[in-house]
C-alpha cells in the first residue's frame, strides 16, 4: 500500500522532482502561442529572437521582453549574443532601466531585487523570488518559482520594435554628427581655437558653481534643481562609448528638451588601450566632441577635473609620460595658442558635483573635514585639489587611501543627507566590469568607470533612484559619418 501524503510533502517532492528532472525543451519555432508555467521550467533555443514574459496573473501581473542586443551595424559588427529584458512600456517612449544578460549569466526575477523593482515596479502579484532566466548560449532555461500566479512565456515574432529602436539610435547619432557640425573627425585648427574660447568664455561666467572670493565661479557645481543628472567616468579617449551613451535610453531627447544634464569626471583623455597610450588625436576628437556639447548645452554639460587633464609630468602610465605626450602633440597639431587656452580651461574646471540626489568628484574625498566653502574657494588649496584628483581607496597596496570615515565625513562636511549616493571613478577595480556598488563596504559610495573597450557605465535616476546601467560598446564614429 503506498503512503499517504500530506499537502505539505506533495509539495516538498514536487519541487524536489523539478531538481532532477530535465525541463522541457521547445524549439521557438513550434512554441504555443503561449506557454504557462506554475512551478515548473522548459528550455527554449532563442534563435536570436525576442521572447515576451508575463510574471503573475494575466491581467495584474508585469509583462517583461527578452529582446536580443544588436549593434546598429550588423553588417560590420557581428552580435554577441546578449539580450536585454526590459519593460517595453517604458523602454521605447522614455528613458528606463534594464538587465543585460550575457551567455553563462542567469538572474532571479521579482520583488526582493530593490534595483529590479526600480525598474519595473513589480505588482504585488509578483513574488519576491518570481522567475529565473539562464542564459545558455544558444538557449535560455526558464524557472517559475511560484505555485500560485506562475509565469506566462511566448515568442514575440514582430521586429517592428527593434527596428524603431535602431531608427531612434541612428536619428539620434545624425543629431550628434549636427551638433558637431560635420562628421565626428578632428575640428581644423582654426576651428578648434575658435571653439575652446567659447568654451572658456562660458567657463568664466558658469551659472551652477557659486563664485568664490575672487568673483570667479568656484570648485563646486550645485546643478540645476529639477532635473536630471547623467553621471559619466573616465572615457579616456573612447569618443565611441560617449556616442553610444548619447544615443541610448532617450538622453539626447532629454538633454535638448532641458530635462537632463550630464556630468563628466574627468580623464576623458589619454587611451588605456595597450600600444595607444601614446596616441593623442582620439584625445583631441574627445575634446572637440565636449567642447561642442558644452557650447551647444551650455547650462547641462560638466566637465570636472580629473589627475589626467593635465600637462603635468606626474601624469604616466605604464612608463608613458602621458601628461608631457599630450602637450606635445597639442603644440604640434593644434599650436601653441590652443596649448595656453587648455591650460586657461584647465585651471577653470570645477572639482565637485554637490546636489541632494548626489555628490561627485574624479577620485576621493578629502581626508579631512572640508566645507562648501572651502570647495568653492579650491583655487586657494591645491593640496585640496590634488588629493580629490588623484586619491585612491585605501587597500593593502594603497595604506594612503581614503575610508568609510573620509566619505561620512565628507557627506557631513557638504550639508548632504548620510544615505546620498557619492559617486567617483579614477580607481576601476578590475578590467572586466565598469561599475562597481557600495565599494569598500561603504554604503551608496559607488565607483563608475566609462573608458573599457567592451563596456560603458553610467548612473543615471529611474523613477528618481540612481542607478548604474551597463552598454555594450560599438563602434559608431564611421557609422556617424556615414549618415
Amino acid at each position: 500500500m503506498s503512503p499517504t501524503l500530506s499537502p505539505a510533502d506533495v509539495g516538498f517532492f514536487q519541487k524536489l522532482k523539478t531538481v532532477f528532472v530535465r525541463p522541457k525543451t521547445y524549439e521557438l519555432d513550434d512554441l504555443p502561442c503561449e506557454i504557462h508555467l506554475m512551478g515548473d521550467e522548459i528550455k527554449i533555443p532563442h534563435n536570436d529572437l525576442p521572447i515576451r514574459l508575463h510574471l503573475g496573473r494575466e491581467k495584474r501581473g508585469k509583462t517583461l521582453w527578452l529582446y536580443p542586443e544588436n549593434p546598429l551595424d550588423l553588417e560590420n559588427v557581428p552580435a554577441e549574443n546578449n539580450f536585454l529584458i526590459f519593460d517595453p512600456e517604458r523602454y521605447f517612449s522614455e528613458s528606463s532601466g534594464f538587465i543585460r544578460l550575457e551567455p553563462g549569466e542567469s538572474v532571479v526575477l521579482g520583488r526582493k531585487n530593490k534595483q529590479q523593482q526600480a525598474f519595473f515596479h513589480f505588482p504585488r502579484t509578483v513574488s519576491h523570488r518570481h522567475l529565473t532566466v539562464c542564459h545558455g548560449g544558444d538557449s535560455f532555461v526558464f524557472k517559475d518559482l511560484t505555485n500560485d500566479s506562475g509565469t506566462y512565456i511566448a515568442p514575440l515574432g514582430d521586429q517592428l520594435e527593434e527596428e524603431l529602436a535602431a531608427s531612434k539610435r541612428l536619428s539620434r547619432l545624425a543629431r550628434i554628427r549636427d551638433i558637431f557640425g560635420g562628421p565626428i573627425e578632428l575640428l581644423p585648427n582654426a576651428k578648434a581655437l575658435d571653439l575652446i574660447r567659447q568654451v572658456n568664455t562660458i567657463l568664466e561666467t558658469e551659472a551652477s558653481r557659486p563664485l568664490d572670493d575672487r568673483g570667479c565661479p568656484g570648485g563646486m557645481v550645485t546643478p540645476p534643481e529639477g532635473i536630471s543628472p547623467l553621471i559619466i567616468g573616465d572615457l579616456h579617449g573612447q569618443v565611441d562609448n560617449l556616442l553610444k551613451v548619447l544615443s541610448e535610453n532617450h538622453f539626447l531627447e532629454r538633454l535638448e528638451s532641458g530635462e537632463l544634464y550630464v556630468v563628466l569626471l574627468g580623464d576623458a583623455v589619454h587611451s588605456e588601450i595597450d600600444g595607444c597610450l601614446e596616441e593623442m588625436e582620439d584625445s583631441m576628437l574627445m575634446m572637440d566632441l565636449i567642447f561642442k556639447l558644452k557650447v551647444r548645452f551650455p547650462h547641462q554639460i560638466f566637465y570636472l577635473r580629473g589627475n589626467h587633464d593635465s600637462f603635468s609630468s606626474e601624469v604616466w602610465k605604464c612608463n608613458i609620460p602621458q601628461g608631457v605626450v599630450w602637450e606635445q602633440q597639442i603644440r604640434k597639431k593644434r599650436g601653441a595658442a590652443y596649448k595656453e587656452e587648455m591650460d586657461k580651461m584647465y585651471e577653470q574646471l570645477p572639482c565637485v558635483v554637490c546636489s541632494d540626489q548626489f555628490v561627485a568628484c574624479h577620485a576621493a574625498p578629502p581626508k579631512a573635514h572640508v566645507t562648501q566653502e572651502l570647495l568653492i574657494n579650491t583655487y586657494r588649496y591645491p593640496g585640496l585639489v590634488k588629493e580629490i584628483i588623484w586619491n585612491r581607496l585605501r587597500r593593502p597596496n594603497y595604506p594612503a587611501g581614503y575610508t568609510k570615515t573620509d566619505v561620512m565625513r565628507f557627506r557631513k562636511g557638504v550639508g548632504v543627507a548620510p544615505e546620498t549616493p557619492f559617486i567617483v571613478a579614477h580607481n576601476p577595480l578590475s578590467r572586466d566590469v565598469s561599475v562597481w556598488m557600495d565599494v569598500g563596504e561603504i554604503k551608496d559610495h559607488h565607483i563608475v568607470f566609462s573608458g573599457l573597450v567592451h563596456q560603458v557605465s553610467v548612473f543615471s535616476p529611474i523613477k528618481g533612484k540612481l542607478v548604474p546601467l551597463i552598454y555594450t560598446t560599438e563602434p559608431l564614429i564611421d557609422l556617424v559619418n556615414r549618415l
